[in-house]
């Protein structure tokens, strides 16, 4: 693992504010009639900051960052820190190294925003999962494997051999010592449809990681996907990766248990994603709580208007979290970074959703 050290980069908003009793706990104006949601508090804030410095932590947080047009999720769990709390990313972001591509800074986002939030380079991920072979979301995780020490890593098993920065980053994780690859497709002999199929131990205290798809043979890369439920203390999280319409219905109809508190909404909110009926499966019921979140950045037609007011119709504006809020007017460079999202359970399992903004 080479490692160098960076710039302190993004801080996270209110910080500055600790003496003179923080920032208030306040709402948001609509968004283009899109989702109206809170702001962390400055309390909010230095908890999730200092998760990187205490010796144990009792809550599960997770991290939407803000990679632009692409997907990254920092999940950290409770436990005793570098013995039984993990760091898992799902994705990394885009690196901008693609002839076609639509957040050149994503992989520095998302490094920058873990290092000032007391994760700099050298320390330990301990799940590096590529949801699948969309540069958007595996662009970054070549970075991830320069910078921290990565143990194991995941990735739904399709080869992708015509592109030649997938190839790379398959080429990284072959060289690096010690790494576990886990890759929970067909021909493993894992079946995505069996609980705990690739989660047996070591998501982090009290967590459960469970595999819900994954598929190596699927008819597209997006469809390919693997697909995870994240529970702590009853309070569930669907992380979806790129799945479109027809990965939804195949799960639909094969009966997954697709019921979450969380959804972190499919392929950036595109058009043939989110369907109603799947969004019925993952909110059955109108009680306890409704949130989804949307990872998207500058570009046309994402998230698409329908997606989003099906997903309006879900959990309602106050329950609709976006990372593309403060991205109009900006170029595609500019925009990543402004708008991460931060998700706690407690102990007692009590959810809640924030932004964090960088000052």
């Amino acid at each position: 693992m080479k490692r160098r050290r960076l710039p302190a980069g993004l801080a996270l908003a209110c910080t500055g504010a600790l003496a003179l009793g923080g920032c208030p706990d306040t709402t948001l104006p609509p968004f283009d009639g899109s989702g109206r949601a809170r702001v962390c508090t400055a309390d909010e804030l230095l908890a999730f900051q200092t998760a990187g410095f205490v010796e144990e932590r009792d809550d599960l947080w997770i991290a939407f960052v803000d990679v632009g047009h692409g997907d990254a999720t920092w999940i950290r769990t409770p436990g005793i820190v570098d013995v039984n709390a993990k760091d898992i990313l799902v994705d990394a972001g885009d690196s901008g190294e693609a002839p076609r591509t639509f957040a050149p800074d994503g992989d520095e986002a998302l490094v920058d925003f873990m290092e000032s939030s007391g994760w700099g380079p050298g320390r330990r991920v301990d799940y590096l999962v590529v949801t699948h072979t969309d540069i958007d979301h595996y662009g970054g995780a070549e970075r991830i494997l320069e910078d921290y020490q990565v143990e194991t890593y995941i990735d739904p098993g399709r080869d992708a051999p015509d592109q030649s920065t997938y190839q790379r980053l398959l080429g990284a994780v072959a060289a690096e010592p010690g790494i576990t690859v886990l890759r929970p497709a067909a021909e493993t002999g894992i079946d995505p449809a069996v609980p705990g199929a690739t989660t047996s131990q070591g998501w982090g205290r009290d967590v459960t990681v469970r595999l819900v798809s994954a598929n190596q043979f699927a008819s597209s890369d997006n469809d390919s996907s693997v697909v995870l439920m994240v529970e702590y203390r009853g309070v569930r999280l669907l992380l979806t990766g790129d799945t479109e319409f027809s990965l939804e219905e195949k799960l639909l109809r094969e009966g997954a248990n697709l019921s979450a508190n969380v959804l972190k909404a499919g392929h950036h909110g595109a058009r043939e994603t989110n369907s109603a009926a799947f969004l019925d499966a993952v909110f059955p019921n109108d009680d306890g709580y409704r949130y989804a979140v949307i990872s998207s950045g500058q570009r046309d037609n994402l998230p698409f208007a329908d997606t989003v007011e099906r997903l309006l119709d879900a959990v309602g504006m106050d329950g609709l979290y976006r990372t593309d809020r403060d991205d109009a007017g900006k170029s595609q460079r500019e925009a990543p970074g402004d708008d991460h999202i931060l998700m706690r359970v407690t102990e007692d399992g009590e959810l809640t959703l924030c932004y964090a903004f960088p000052d």
